[in-house]
């Protein structure tokens, strides 16, 4: 049989409004490594992000053409894929719940929106009839730390502002007298508009047992569930205390942000503050609090309960609880299987603030750019007076990149063989990201024609000109993406 082939636009557009089209070439010889390219690489090449279901969208695409070109109906599918809608790929999925999540709080709202969102069947049980009660009931004001709000905590905000976009200093506005209506109506209206979410309200958890298949939750009115996947957001752990002290996942002591290595920084799925001290939690972090698909908060859940000053962490943490949980469901796989920068991807589709940077707003031009390249580990950011900084304008020493860049890109290794010197100006900078990306002459004048619209670079384009970590990162992104390169569950990269 020839070589059949065909071209397909797909257009893909995250719910968080960012859009791209992608143009996908099929063969018969090569569509399945195209597929798997697309799911690790797609997503900083174009400078956006797969979420799960667009993922496993490509993926049924490709099996669809897979066996439209088998059965030598290249047309056929050509034509069907013009007229049938992509989600038909999901139409026969069941929407028994895969997953529940019980509690009433903040952590337990973004856990369950966010695994939702990431495509999972969810039940939220809640044993009271208000949601999120320490913000219904009177204003309140939030901590006045440096500004790390992001991923649904921040929609919520953004919400109660009434701006489309996002912004630090809108949400410090608004966390300074936090209106219990405005909040209410923002909780409400992000619910309406989100599928795969069912409420439950008014209902405690009466028992909770392991099966073959997960756990077996029987409620208060006697309604009994099977599910796969467990989340206990609950102040007070209250699904573990149901459970023998053997079947309980053993928790693990937080680290702070500045005691932690470069590695773990790779994998981390969450920051904030409680109290006065920055901490990170690794995606190891999360599986720790993980037993036979039942997830518990760490101690710090409880330990603060209701104490709406650390709600931002709070928020941060649920909502790589639910990613994370709401991974296993999807892709029906076990926790040791878990893609690192998949589910860091996933996250940042919805906002997610994963690298704590006090000094790169949320509605930086490059905000994900550099969240990429941080997670890369090329640079580790400065740890100053308790907060985390990236340091955008220093200048990038060829020092202290070389060995990082030797294990992200072998070919650096001939280039920085023939390359000596103290600084990067901008002549040897794009000589480097030529070479490592595989690109041509085109990038230099890309960037001298972008510098100020697409770029938004300040000064003037000069090749003798040193250059700043904050353009280091935003060039390195865009023309040679370290950040597609797989780690493992340490923050060790894998060849």
């Amino acid at each position: 049989m020839p070589d059949l082939a065909c071209s397909l636009k797909i257009n893909i557009a995250p719910e968080n409004g960012r859009q791209s089209e992608e143009l996908i070439s099929v063969s018969a010889d090569s569509y399945c490594a195209r597929a798997t390219r697309l799911g690790m690489h797609c997503s900083v090449m174009q400078g956006f992000n797969l979420s799960f279901r667009q993922y496993k969208l490509v993926l049924c695409t490709f099996k669809f053409l897979k066996q439209a070109i088998h059965m030598k109906f290249m047309l056929t599918a050509l034509i069907g894929l013009l007229f049938i809608p992509f989600p038909f790929c999901y139409a026969q999925k069941s929407k028994k719940p895969q997953l529940l999540v019980y509690g009433t709080g903040i952590s337990a709202y973004t856990a369950a929106l966010q695994s939702a969102k990431s495509g999972v069947p969810t039940l939220w049980v809640a044993d009271t009839d208000t949601l999120l009660p320490a913000f219904s009931k009177r204003s309140v004001a939030l901590e006045k730390k440096p500004d790390l709000d992001g991923g649904l905590w921040l929609d919520v905000l953004m919400h109660m502002a009434q701006s489309t976009t996002a912004n630090d200093s809108l949400a410090q506005q608004v966390k300074n007298d936090m209106n219990p209506r405005l909040f209410m109506n923002a909780i409400a209206s992000s619910l309406a508009e989100t599928a795969n979410l069912t409420v439950i309200r008014k209902q405690n958890v009466e028992d909770i047992k392991a099966h073959s298949k997960g756990w077996h939750i029987t409620l208060a009115s006697k309604q009994k569930y099977n599910l796969p996947l467990v989340v206990d957001a609950s102040n007070g752990e209250e699904l573990i205390k149901l459970l023998p002290q053997h079947v309980r996942s053993k928790e693990n002591p937080l680290s702070p942000v500045s005691i932690m290595k470069t590695a773990n920084m790779r994998t981390a799925v969450a920051t904030g503050f409680i109290a006065d001290t920055l901490y990170a939690w690794t995606l190891a972090d999360v599986l720790s609090s993980e037993r036979n698909g039942l997830f518990q908060m760490n101690d710090w859940q409880h330990a603060y309960g209701d104490d709406v000053r650390f709600t931002a962490a709070k928020a941060a943490i649920g909502q790589a609880v639910g990613a994370t949980a709401a991974y296993l469901a999807f892709f029906k796989t076990t926790p040791d299987k878990i893609d690192v920068r998949k589910l860091q991807s996933e996250m940042m589709n919805y906002g997610m603030r994963i690298m704590p940077y006090a000094d790169i707003a949320v509605s930086d031009p490059h905000f994900y750019a550099i969240q990429r390249f941080g997670l890369s580990g090329i640079i580790a950011g400065d740890k100053e007076n308790g907060t985390y900084l990236f340091n955008g304008d220093a200048h990038v020493r060829y020092a202290e990149i070389q060995p990082i860049l030797h294990r992200l890109f072998s070919r650096s290794q001939l280039w920085f063989a023939d390359h000596q010197g103290e600084f990067f100006t901008w002549g040897d900078f794009l000589s480097l990201v030529k070479f490592v990306g595989l690109r041509g002459n085109e990038v230099d004048k890309a960037i001298e024609r972008e510098w100020h619209t697409k770029l938004k670079f300040a000064g003037e384009f000069d090749t003798t000109k040193r250059v700043t970590r904050y353009q280091f990162a935003v060039i390195l992104d865009r023309y040679a993406s370290p950040y597609v390169k797989a780690v493992n569950q340490e923050g060790t990269f894998v060849n």
